[in-house]
């Protein structure tokens, strides 16, 4: 029977519409190892797919004010860059069988490794199918006097089809730089209300710590930045993955865009703080906060996680307080793999 290799573990809000992805209609977040998740789901079954993997950094990242509890994820590789290459592929070929045919694929990367990845992704999708490189660029700090400084990080654009994928542009015009009297390169006026077409570079400053949605992640993205590609690319309903789950800011965005999800993490702490921000975001103010600063806000947070080490999803606190909210939107599960 299809999904009995997992076990839910919570249920969060109303479900929606029932499918073979989502038996119960709810979107789903689930604990365990991304491969062997993807193993036990069908091919064909995602309009989308973003990751944010390892970065073959050779870094252990650690969750903010837990450094005695060891690394939230590891990203060091005893047998380099072909062992890194060859955890990757793995993966990613899975991926490319989960794409509905019009489906297209992000792979988020930065200097590290994402040359070695780009190769790979032209053989296994085709070098037709390569959309872009998109370059998000944030400025701010880190400075080095050994070499220029490494602000921005790349998102390799894939789709399943050479001939057929979505892509919206107008949803994501920018402001025109230039409002005083300058004209198109024909001559013609712009559209300065709409905006310009936006190209592959992305200027947008990264997570602050101090910034309201920072929950203290170490690799957390900016929500933004994955509105504006889930607006590009898919429509409403569509279905989202993330196989690397971390804080969950691509199934936030798709929550709020009104597209379905399923994202994945083999980290309890990631699953924890993805199921209470997404918690929040069905049910508004099941969470209680403190008045304090975002990084006082991690602390409290992660010294909560961090202590219940059996848990796995939002307290009992939290998940009493969703069922007094009002639940108009798409809720969630939160489900574990059942390993063999």
């Amino acid at each position: 029977m299809f999904n009995s290799s997992f076990h839910t573990i919570q249920t969060i809000g109303q479900g929606a519409s029932t499918s073979t992805l989502f038996p119960n209609g709810h979107n789903r977040l689930i604990y365990g190892d991304c491969l062997a998740v993807m193993q036990e789901l069908r091919p064909y079954s995602f309009d989308l797919i973003y990751i944010d993997p390892p970065f073959f950094s050779g870094n252990e990242r650690r969750l903010q004010h837990s450094q005695k509890r060891g690394p939230s994820y590891d990203d060091t590789w005893e047998d380099g860059i072909q062992e890194y290459l060859d955890w990757m592929e793995t993966r990613l070929v899975l991926m490319r069988d989960l794409l509905k045919l019009d489906g297209a694929l992000f792979v988020h990367l930065d200097w590290h490794a994402v040359h070695y990845v780009k190769v790979m992704l032209d053989r296994l999708f085709g070098m037709r199918n390569f959309q872009n490189e998109f370059i998000w660029y944030y400025s701010g700090g880190g400075a080095s006097r050994t070499h220029f400084a490494r602000k921005h990080d790349t998102i390799l654009y894939y789709t399943r089809s050479v001939k057929s994928w979505k892509f919206y542009a107008d949803r994501v015009r920018e402001p025109y730089k230039w409002t005083d009297g300058q004209l198109r390169a024909d001559g013609s006026e712009r559209d300065l209300e709409r905006g310009k077409l936006p190209d592959d570079v992305w200027q947008q400053h990264a997570l602050l710590p101090w910034a309201k949605e920072s929950l203290g992640y170490p690799t957390q993205k900016p929500l933004e930045l994955l509105t504006r590609l889930l607006l590009a690319t898919t429509d409403t309903s569509d279905v989202v993955g993330d196989f690397f789950c971390g804080s969950g800011t691509t199934a936030a965005a798709a929550q709020q865009l009104g597209r379905r999800w399923v994202t994945t993490d083999d980290s309890r702490a990631a699953i924890c703080l993805a199921a209470e921000r997404l918690a929040e975001e069905v049910a508004p103010g099941c969470l209680t906060f403190t008045e304090q600063r975002s990084r006082a806000r991690a602390h409290e947070r992660y010294e909560r996680i961090l202590a219940e080490e059996e848990r796995v999803g939002v307290d009992d606190k939290t998940l009493a307080a969703t069922s007094l909210s009002l639940q108009s939107a798409t809720g969630f599960t939160v489900e574990r793999l059942l390993v063999p």
